[in-house]
């Protein structure tokens, strides 16, 4: 379920999942394409407490066509999508093991996971299915950030770094001026030579209030269920009235008759 909750782009779902699979000492994993290395790879990435390791599915020639691995992983091409608690695995299949030591710094960056090594920096980009990868802008920063948090929960590396997730002052700067740009483009042409192009910046000055409203948007009942119940906390009694006594029943009996 963890994987399906990353597919929805449920970052705090999806964790909750993978603390019972950490808990029974079974790695978290997701699935990336891996760009680096002088050549990429579709892997499997698998969280343990110790190590990170990245398990070939395929790789890409020049024409970008994929290709087996000599020696995979397991026999559903998925490298073990599921696996038990308990259970053997085969240890001969084509896979890149690195130790925490060897991991200086992952690093959330559009829509991308960075991982600085020793000596190279390779990044890995999840596989989303559920639509394109967003890339740009804080949608693409929260996605990433969804994936460098299991980096930070599971191996403990506190050393990664989480990106922005709300707009940066660049970024708010250039919607002012697409705004102003767009205003400005559609009472210079009222007309109906310049019809069009009114309607051209029209439709991008709307596309672009949408994708701000969706980066800034704040689930208010949610919020303010949590104000109410931090409140009915702060000004409820401050201890529970518990009984000296056995309660008396008899009012039920002379109800009775």
């Amino acid at each position: 379920m963890g994987l399906v909750f990353l597919q929805a782009n449920d970052g705090r779902s999806a964790m909750r999942c993978f603390d019972a699979v950490a808990a029974q000492n079974l790695p978290v994993s997701f699935y990336a394409e891996l760009r680096g290395r002088k050549q990429d790879h579709a892997v499997k990435c698998e969280l343990e407490r110790d190590r990170l390791r990245l398990i070939y599915l395929s790789s890409y020639d020049k024409k970008a066509k994929p290709a087996a691995p000599a020696r995979p992983a397991a026999e559903d091409g998925l490298g073990d999508l599921v696996i038990e608690p308990g259970s053997s695995r085969q240890q001969d299949f084509e896979a890149l093991t690195l130790a925490l030591a060897e991991i200086k710094r992952v690093e959330s960056r559009n829509g991308q996971l960075f991982l600085k090594l020793a000596k190279e920096e390779v990044n890995l980009s999840p596989i989303y299915m559920a639509a394109a990868t967003p890339t740009e802008g804080p949608p693409g920063r929260r996605f990433a950030n969804n994936y460098t948090r299991l980096f930070v929960r599971y191996p403990g590396m506190e050393d990664s770094k989480l990106a922005n997730e709300g707009m940066t002052g660049l970024e708010k700067l250039k919607l002012a001026y697409d705004i102003a740009n767009a205003g400005l483009n559609i009472a210079t042409n009222l007309n109906p030579i310049g019809s069009v192009s009114a309607l051209q910046s029209f439709i991008k000055i709307t596309r672009e209030i949408q994708g701000t409203v969706k980066s800034l948007r704040v689930n208010f009942a949610s919020w303010e269920r949590t104000f109410e119940d931090q409140q009915a906390l702060q000004t409820g009694n401050a201890y529970r009235p518990i009984p000296t006594a056995p309660i008396s029943l008899t009012f039920l009996e002379e109800l009775k008759w």
